[in-house]
């Protein structure tokens, strides 16, 4: 649901800080070394030199084969990195490669072995482009788009974003990037022609179904950044809802302002919806830093490392959030979410509410490389404070909701939620005065009047007999409770109800 991320599973990062890469040394493979060297003395997997040396061949082999149908026979007998070397040095005059891409595909070929999708080469221009997602920054014009029976709807305009400055609107339908049709696209095929460089401009085509009028835009790409954590109280004024896009260095800060916002409210807190779906992860120590807020001290997790030596990570000196937290949760939650859901949880504070996580329960490390590129390497497995298993495995929802919007409500319903407003305004389900994206709109009208999404429904009336189907005609239900009433405002249909 949030934004289109290159990344969707952001590395639990044991440093974040950036180091100057050192000056080049005059070998043509300094960086195939390095990484050989680390991955051999620190990967999680303890792999063997012939297995790095192996994949790291085939690779380059498949790649001469591929690119100049040249024939490279690996021989099993090289196995060191002596022998990888004099084979690189052999090939690459063979083939008249040259040394940059002879690097990247041995390396590549290493880490293709150690069966971990976490361990990654970025080159300089890569690394930059992963540090922006966790920072939650990106070049575009300053708006969110969200697919809506087959248009491309902007959802979300970014306060101070190019987009903002402009006559484009919320509920507006993309057409057009330049003289380029998006109508029957894909999101991603979509995604594509919207990405440029910085201050590169395009004409953008919208349609305003509002105004049954068609326009045109010109707008420049810029570099923005966005808050990581963004929410408001609901509309009873006593709950808080708070969405984190990422873990990145302004998450914990940004969080703790939010709660400090809802302390000021003229009602006491009773309550905190925490949104972590489709939260890819970030920094460690960001997720500690956002545990300290939910609670004054508490083993955060247990992390062991190759040779099976764990150890403790602690909160100290935080402060207990003395009220009940749910926990948005899906399979996007990765890495550093499910770090900070599973401790949450673990000790008594929070519920789970969705469906299962993404498993990442690893750690990296980003460690520069001479030639200023860099080795993303899994030196941990970590595990929540009882010692539950995530990676490859997830974590498992106290209360497993499918439905995006019904999560939603199932968290509210057991904060003792019991007067609801449910409406669709500019494509987005509103939720007690908070709008939430979502795939499929709240209401669509069908042959025999209003239909409703069921699975919403039947979580709002806990009915489960009203089942998970689509959608359901909506009369039958507003004859047999007298407190659920639907009307229209400002064009909207808006759902009431007092359970």
């Amino acid at each position: 649901m949030k934004r289109f991320s290159q990344w969707l599973a952001a590395a639990l990062l044991a440093v974040s800080a950036w180091q100057a890469p050192v000056q080049a040394a005059e070998n043509p493979y300094v960086e195939t070394e390095e990484v050989f060297y680390h991955v051999m003395e620190s990967h999680l997997s303890k792999p063997q030199a012939a297995q790095l040396v192996k994949g790291a061949l085939q690779a380059v082999s498949e790649q001469a084969k591929e690119r100049k149908k040249l024939q490279l026979a690996v021989s099993p007998e090289d196995d060191t990195w002596d022998e990888l070397e004099q084979r690189l040095v052999e090939w690459q005059s063979k083939g008249g490669f040259d040394a940059a891409s002879m690097n990247v595909w041995a390396i590549d070929g290493m880490l293709s072995t150690l069966d971990d999708p976490h361990s990654v080469f970025f080159t300089a221009d890569e690394l930059r482009l992963f540090q922006s997602d966790v920072e939650n920054q990106f070049v575009g014009f300053g708006f969110r788009l969200r697919m809506q029976n087959d248009h491309l709807i902007i959802r979300e305009i970014v306060p101070g974003s190019p987009a903002a400055a402009s006559v484009l609107k919320r509920g507006d339908q993309l057409q057009k990037v330049n003289e380029v049709s998006l109508v029957g696209k894909s999101f991603e095929e979509s995604y594509a022609y919207l990405k440029g460089a910085e201050g590169t401009e395009a004409v953008l085509t919208v349609y305003r179904p509002a105004e049954k009028r068609e326009l045109q835009v010109k707008l420049k790409r810029a570099m923005m950044t966005l808050p990581e954590a963004e929410g408001q109280l609901f509309s009873d004024g006593s709950i808080g809802y708070i969405s984190l896009e990422t873990f990145g260095s302004e998450g914990a800060l940004q969080m703790r302002d939010k709660l400090l916002e809802f302390a000021r409210s003229p009602k006491p807190l009773t309550g905190l919806v925490l949104d972590l779906r489709d939260n890819g992860g970030g920094y460690l120590a960001t997720a500690r830093d956002i545990a300290s807020l939910f609670m004054e001290e508490g083993l955060l997790m247990y992390t062991t490392n190759r040779n099976g030596v764990e150890v403790e990570t602690w909160v100290r000196n935080g402060r207990d959030i003395n009220v009940p937290v749910r926990i948005l949760v899906n399979g996007g939650t990765a890495s550093a979410s499910e770090l900070l859901s599973g401790a949450l949880r673990d000790h008594g504070i929070a519920k789970l509410i969705g469906t299962k996580t993404y498993g990442k329960g690893s750690a990296q490390q980003v460690i520069p490389l001479s030639a200023g590129d860099a080795l993303k390497l899994t030196l941990n497995e970590y595990f929540t404070p009882k010692h539950t298993i995530v990676n490859h495995i997830g974590l498992t929802p106290d209360i497993l909701v499918e439905d995006y919007g019904a999560q939603v409500i199932e968290a509210l319903h057991s904060l003792n939620v019991r007067q609801w407003e449910l409406s669709d305004e500019d494509g987005d389900t509103v939720i007690n005065g908070i709008p939430f994206p979502t795939v499929e709109p709240l209401f669509k009208q069908g042959t025999n009047g209003l239909q409703i999404r069921a699975a919403v429904l039947s979580h709002l009336l806990k009915d489960p007999e009203i089942g998970e189907k689509e959608y359901v005609e909506l009369s039958p239900y507003l004859h047999k409770h007298s407190a659920l009433k639907v009307q229209s405002k400002n064009g909207f249909h808006v759902l009431t109800y007092t359970s």
